[in-house]
């Protein structure tokens, strides 16, 4: 777990995110990455209280699953993206943003 770091700014490239974070470090994460890596139920699946995940049939993707429409900030620690073919279920916390980071 990365303590006391937040993201300072984000900026929005045709091919991915920019993250500035609190520490200094500079973060560039492709938007295929982040929707292939998409941290929400349908996704990356649901796990019951027995520890059973459970994850829905794949989506098909079409070119507008990669193409970021917005973002909004969660709380301090996370952020959901916003895709052009409707998706937005995903919460995309610091920690998981920083850990896309390959630099590190």
């Amino acid at each position: 777990m990365i303590v006391n770091i937040t993201y300072e700014n984000i900026i929005l490239f045709p091919a991915g995110l920019a993250i500035r974070w609190s520490d200094g470090k500079d973060t560039f994460v492709g938007y295929k990455k982040l929707r292939d890596e998409c941290p929400c139920a349908h996704c990356s699946g649901e796990t019951d209280a027995l520890g059973n995940v459970y994850i829905a049939p794949g989506i098909q993707k079409s070119d507008s699953a990669y193409a970021l429409k917005s973002y909004q900030k969660v709380g301090h620690y996370a952020i959901q993206l916003a895709w052009e073919d409707g998706h937005n279920a995903g919460i995309y916390t610091i920690d998981f943003l920083r850990s896309l980071d390959l630099s590190e």
